[in-house]
């Protein structure tokens, strides 16, 4: 398989542009995502790390001409899911490089974009309430053993 990205300063671009809000939009894709998620989760505390892309996807999509209403923009219980995820994933094994983690991860069954549906139903994740304050899980709970699962049965 073909590695998403082929150097750390791949990465850095990425994280930087994002940081002064200066990434093309098309370029803020859900694997960018995951990438600058991974990239503060490599620096930062799970607090810390998901105060700082909480605070800078929102600052961001204003930045791109886009809004953060109950219906577009910003969603605080994907982000809060997502950021959990990775972090579990980014703490299997911490002596991995920022390139590696990265790839791997977006390789993996963690970085599909349906996987928040394993753990809520489609009308939970989707709400209003649900972009706007964090909803828990109502399939699974999110834990380490479920991610794990998800790691060794789907990839």
């Amino acid at each position: 398989m073909t590695p998403f990205y082929t150097s750390a300063e791949e990465i850095e671009t990425l994280v930087k542009g994002f940081n002064t809000k200066t990434l093309e939009k098309e370029k803020w894709t859900h694997e960018a995502h995951l990438t600058a998620a991974t990239w503060y989760l490599k620096n930062y505390s799970l607090d810390e790390a998901t105060n700082l892309v909480r605070n800078g996807i929102k600052e961001y999509n204003v930045t791109v001409g886009g809004t953060n209403t109950s219906t577009s923009g910003y969603h605080e219980t994907m982000t809060i899911f997502w950021m959990a995820a990775i972090y579990f994933f980014v703490n299997r094994d911490t002596s991995k490089s920022l390139l590696d983690t990265c790839n791997e991860l977006l390789a993996s069954p963690l970085a599909e974009r349906t996987l928040p549906f394993e753990f809520y139903e489609r009308e939970t994740i989707l709400s209003t309430e649900a972009r706007a304050a964090f909803v828990k899980p109502d399939k699974e709970d999110l834990n380490d053993e479920a991610l794990e699962n998800i790691l060794k049965n789907k990839g």
